[in-house]
Formats: structure tokens, sequence, C-alpha cells
């Protein structure tokens, strides 16, 4: 079964001031700017989390790195869907309450809203072992505060959040096998999916309502370059149907889709690209099937 792939309608690019430093070898460096996460009120009013890295990343998967250690920042910016190239910015400040340890990475990575002031997002330095893992926080104004492990914290680091039907915070942990969690609980339900398509498959962002009660979400595949696909998931029946494969840009080789938004009819993605541009992406909603009572294959 197919659907209809939605055209891109505009592409707003998110062009902020720019951070400079000075790298290892003591020349003038600025971070880039990638991978922005997003939530939009019902009044329209937008609140964007913007991450800035200190490394460059090609398309052989070699990267440069400025200086020693690997950071990630973030950039607040507030603005309304009325005018999405003007935002009033200012850096996140991040209190974590607890214990930071010696890693490679420094600085959190990828957040994901689950409601306008929850959120997940890969924190290495907050776990003992220096590795990524899934964490917990708050968000207050500029402030990234109330931090908490969650569990398990496994290989697996793109989990989905959505709201379910009953106000419960969960999310699609992976994808083969199709497993979801409730975010503040350890249990990995697993949901009977025997789509070989979600093979190697990652999760890419949050899941908005959509038809009813289910829930949609893009996912993203690393090969030559990024892939991804649509996945309407119903919750509560436990079903899954995905699109076919596509790429939203001709030329790029890494396209990161962090956050999904509805708003007026239309769906915003904001995205990450190359790992040195953040866009945000309007497009009509794809059209899928009604009603679905079985687990679909594309």
């Amino acid at each position: 079964m197919k659907i209809k792939m939605p055209p891109i309608l505009q592409v707003f690019p998110l062009i902020f001031p720019k951070q400079q430093y000075k790298d290892r070898f003591g020349e003038p460096n600025a971070f880039v700017d990638m991978n922005p996460s997003m939530f939009v009120r019902p009044d329209g009013q937008v609140t964007l989390l913007v991450r800035r890295v200190n490394y460059r990343k090609y398309a052989d998967k070699q990267f440069s790195l400025g200086n020693y250690p690997s950071q990630s920042k973030y950039l607040v910016a507030t603005g309304n869907m009325d005018d999405l190239l003007r935002w009033h910015v200012e850096p996140l400040r991040i209190n974590y309450g607890m214990m930071t340890y010696p890693t490679y990475w420094s600085g959190p990575e990828d957040i994901r809203f689950i409601t306008e002031s929850q959120m997940i997002a890969t924190i290495p330095e907050c776990n003992p072992s220096g590795q990524p893992a899934i964490f917990r926080a708050s968000l207050e104004g500029s402030v990234m505060n109330s931090v908490e492990m969650c569990y398990p914290n496994q290989a697996e680091k793109n989990w989905m959040p959505y709201v379910d039907s009953m106000g419960r915070q969960m999310a699609i942990y992976s994808l083969s096998p199709f497993r979801i969690k409730d975010i503040q609980g350890a249990e990995l339900e697993m949901v009977n999916c025997d789509l070989p398509e979600l093979r190697d498959y990652h999760g890419s962002t949050n899941g908005v309502p959509y038809m009813g009660d289910h829930r949609l979400f893009l996912i993203h595949i690393n090969r030559e370059r990024s892939y991804h696909r649509w996945l309407l998931f119903h919750p509560s029946e436990k079903t899954i149907q995905i699109s076919n494969e596509f790429v939203f840009f001709q030329h790029a080789y890494i396209e990161f889709p962090v956050s999904l938004c509805e708003y007026h009819g239309k769906l915003y993605v904001s995205a990450g690209v190359n790992d040195e541009a953040a866009y945000i992406l309007e497009m009509d909603p794809p059209t899928f099937q009604e009603k679905l009572m079985t687990t679909l294959r594309v």
C-alpha cells in the first residue's frame, strides 16, 4: 500500500548570531547550528532549541573537531508561526542538578519535546560510563533543569516521545524490534510488527496526534545518505503503517528531523542538514487510509 508523499511548501532557514571561539590551532572559529527542536502552542507561539557544535562532519563520515572536548550547546529561540524568520534568542542555561563525569562529549544532544515544558535529551556527561544515555528534563524559560535518567539506557538513544490518549508520556524505544515504553518506567512493551522495511531504521521525531488517536512520526536510516519514512502508529490498537522511503533535499548527505508539529492543518518539521544548518520545513500532511485495523505493510 502506498501513500501520497507531501511536497515541501516552504523552507525556513534558521539564522542566528554566530558564537565564536579559538580552535585548537589558535585560529578563530565558530559553532555551527544543527538539529533544532521545536514546540508550537495552539496560539502559534513557538519555542526552538537549536543545537550548536564545535565540529564539522563530512559526506565520507569523517569529521574535524575544532577543540577538545566535543561541545554541544543550545540556543533558546522564541517566536510566532506568523513569521518564522524573526526570533528572540538567548543561550540555554543548564542546571543538571546531578554529578557529571569526564567524557568525550559535553552538553546535551538531540533534545525532543514531550510537552512545552518537558523533554528528553541525550546527555553523555551525566552518565557514569560517559556513554550516550537518555535523560528527562524540564524547560523553565531559558533554563534546562530537573534532569533525571531514564531506563533502560542502552545503545538506542533515538527515543520518539508522544502523549497517548490517556495523557501518559510514552516513547517508541526502538523500531526493529518495535518496542514502546512509559518514559518514566523501565519496562519495554513489545508490539507485534514484522515489517522488514523497519530494519536498521532509527527514531527521528516526536509523535503528533493524527487521524483521531493515531500518532504520526518521522523515522530515518543512514546509508550513503539519510532516508526517511512516515510512520503512523495507533497506541491502543497497536497498528502500524509506514510510507515509502524519501529524502527532503537532493544533495544533502545528512538529514536529521528532530521535531514534528501541526499548526492550522500544516505539518512543520525542524531538521538539521549536514550537521551544519538548521531549517523548518512546512508541508501538507500525508494521506493515510482512514481506518487501520491490522498492521500494514507498504
